[in-house]
């Protein structure tokens, strides 16, 4: 490989020839990265597909994938001689950001929803970053823009910068390492604004333009809930550009984006694969499931990435001979309780 991988690295930072931190004593690390890429074969086997692998998310320091965003974006701010940050965020960007401004010793102010999950409220004020609530979530890029603006700092809602990407990009990094540089055929993302599509797409691109990647590019398939799904919305219409959702329907947490600001980039990267909007009672039973046969934790968000597996493999959509890929964008222990208070499996 010509990627300059720093194999002594267990993090996101084995990738630093590849991330724009000219100054790596300015790098911000809480062992990010690196995470495991699990085989889950009883549900392949159930679903009918060759192979599907489980890239575990939920270990990250603050549990979701946020945290590789976080540190490359932090590290930079750092690098620029920034004294604190700005943005809007569901809930696991707020909380990866905080942690990551703490760790930075810059200053953080998280804008959230009013029914954020407590778990993030928790790592947020934990962290010492300001948190402010919104309840008309349409109004959060305005004030993001207005605080950042009045109190001279940096705003990194993920709209507002191309950083949160160059950070997410190492999980595809990542995934073809860990195939032993082998591109897998199909890679389910679960998607609210599109960040983590658009990260992988450049990963992937990156490293076929290195040469001595084996495999065609991965076919990108995004994962929606169906009360929050402007992105399958335009993609089954074969629209180019995304229009606003009405109504958000959706459990509490991520995946909660009606109008997101990068969605033509994110409809023409999963041009050659799809996107599924499901349920979240279906969300939650695969991801129950998952658990129950491999004994791998996958949160709600990654459960509609596994229910959306299930139905383009049903529907002809993604070959049963294929290599997949799912994001488990977060831990469960993170996830509305309304998850976790689904039946218990009632075994012998």
């Amino acid at each position: 490989m010509t990627l300059g991988v720093n194999r002594n690295l267990r993090s996101l930072w084995r990738y630093a020839a590849m991330l724009p931190v000219e100054h790596l004593d300015c790098r911000v690390t809480l062992d990010e990265g690196w995470t495991p890429l699990i085989d889950a074969p009883r549900t392949a086997l159930a679903l009918g597909c060759r192979r599907l692998l489980i890239k575990d998310e939920g270990r990250n320091p603050t549990g979701s994938f946020k945290d590789r965003s976080a540190s490359v974006t932090v590290s930079c701010l750092r690098e620029r001689g920034a004294t604190g940050l700005v943005l809007s965020s569901t809930g696991n960007a707020g909380a990866a950001f905080a942690a990551y401004a703490a760790r930075a010793r810059i200053a953080c102010v998280s804008i959230v929803p009013t029914d954020v999950l407590d778990a993030n409220v928790i790592q947020i004020r934990h962290a010492g970053a300001e948190l402010r609530t919104v309840e008309d979530w349409s109004a959060a890029p305005t004030l993001a823009a207005e605080l950042a603006g009045k109190l001279g700092y940096e705003e990194v809602s993920a709209a507002r910068t191309n950083l949160r990407i160059e950070g997410k990009k190492t999980l595809g990094y990542e995934i073809v390492e860990q195939l032993d540089w082998v591109f897998p055929d199909v890679v389910v993302c679960p998607t609210g604004g599109g960040t983590g599509i658009l990260a992988l797409q450049r990963a992937f691109a990156e490293l076929n333009g290195q040469g001595s990647v084996r495999g065609s590019l991965p076919r990108l398939f995004a994962s929606q809930y169906d009360g929050c799904a402007p992105i399958e919305a335009a993609h089954r219409s074969g629209h180019s550009a995304v229009q606003p959702w009405g109504t958000v329907t959706t459990p509490r947490g991520g995946m909660r984006t009606p109008s997101p600001a990068s969605g033509g980039l994110v409809l023409a990267a999963i041009a050659n694969g799809g996107a599924r909007a499901v349920s979240a009672s279906a969300a939650f039973a695969a991801a129950a499931s998952i658990s129950r046969e491999d004994g791998i934790p996958v949160g709600p968000e990654g459960g509609t990435a596994l229910a959306t597996v299930a139905e383009g493999l049903a529907h002809g959509e993604i070959d049963p001979g294929s290599t997949i890929v799912v994001i488990n964008t977060a831990t469960p222990l993170k996830a509305d309780p309304a998850f976790n208070a689904e039946p218990m499996h009632q075994g012998v």
